[in-house]
């Protein structure tokens, strides 16, 4: 299915007191792999707990996030993030056969979700 794209949930638990170092790391991954040819969004915001930080990313397909796993930019993170976690990222993967996009529907109509 050409249309299959990825999305890739991932709430990471930092350490509260090293929040900033988490916070330079992910940026700097964020900013890489949005370079990445098969990457079609990569955010990180704010999570529910001191230190936690949820990253929301989008993939053209199965082998662009394997391609995203063996970059640098990854490969230096899951290097680096291991000791600035007060426990395991909790990520799931998202496999999406259709999307719709509303263009700015106020207040949303749920007869345009198809």
């Amino acid at each position: 299915m050409s249309d299959l794209s990825l999305i890739l949930e991932a709430t990471l638990h930092g350490q509260a007191a090293r929040r900033a170092e988490l916070d330079e790391l992910l940026a700097e991954l964020a900013s890489a792999s949005r370079e990445e040819p098969g990457c079609r969004a990569f955010r990180v915001l704010g999570g529910e707990e001191p230190g936690d930080l949820v990253v929301l990313s989008s993939y053209k397909d199965e082998a662009a996030l394997r391609a995203h796993y063996a970059t640098p930019h990854y490969l230096r993170y899951r290097a680096r993030v291991g000791q600035l976690l007060g426990r395991p990222s909790d990520v799931v993967v998202y496999r999406v056969s259709s999307v719709v996009r509303l263009q700015d529907p106020d207040p949303p109509d749920p007869e345009l979700f198809g």
